[in-house]
């Protein structure tokens, strides 16, 4: 299939009320072009990376009574999940897209990873572009702009993740929903690999500190 990018309709998907309807939507409408993101996005992760990387789309099955705010694909090196390990997680919200990579609660390093990039905070910062963005939880909306943050606001993030049992890191690009490339399925798919080689060494210092916990 296609991959065909978000429009309008797509967005408002993520606002229609009650979990049946909305789950219909995101079935219909999400669902088929995270699968023909996937279709992009696997052989080039596993090209670039090494080894063999495999898709993994949020159902949310535990889901009974609320409806999920965000919906999204993760992409990780374990064909059976991708929660513990950093992975890069493509999704939408109602108000944008986004595209992180993510070391959510599951992840079992955070203190060693915490110590490395404590330990090249301002290495990090001067790497980061200014159009990338950070957040400490993959299920909310917020993030902060790296064009926002100075050198303490990152070492701050970096310091939490150590700290706390279900503290969380992502770090990448986000997209409006008005952003013209949004609903430019080829254009924002080679946008994503652009913004993944960003995220490489980011990736090598979460799969070093799970080596080294172990």
């Amino acid at each position: 299939m296609h991959f065909n990018g978000f429009n309008k309709t797509d967005f408002e998907a993520m606002e229609k009320g009650g979990l049946s309807s909305r789950m219909s939507a995101i079935q219909s409408l999400i669902q088929p072009e995270f699968s023909s993101l996937a279709d992009i996005f696997v052989p080039f992760l596993s090209e670039i990376i090494g080894q063999d990387f495999y898709p993994h789309i949020a159902r949310h099955l535990r889901r009974t009574v609320n409806p999920p705010d965000s919906t999204w694909i993760a992409f990780s090196c374990d064909r059976r999940s991708y929660k513990k390990y950093p992975h890069f997680q493509f999704g939408i919200w109602r108000t944008h897209l986004f595209f992180w990579l993510a070391f959510i609660e599951e992840y079992p390093a955070k203190k060693q990873l915490s110590s490395e990039l404590q330990a090249h905070t301002r290495e990090i910062f001067k790497q980061i572009p200014e159009d990338f963005a950070w957040s400490g939880d993959h299920m909310s909306p917020t993030f902060m702009s790296q064009s926002e943050m100075d050198i303490e606001d990152l070492r701050q993030m970096f310091i939490r993740l150590g700290q706390f049992k279900k503290s969380e890191l992502l770090c990448g690009i986000t997209v409006p929903e008005d952003d013209p490339l949004a609903g430019n399925g080829e254009v924002l798919a080679e946008y994503l690999k652009q913004k993944t080689e960003i995220l490489l060494p980011l990736y090598w210092k979460g799969i070093q500190s799970m080596e080294k916990g172990l």
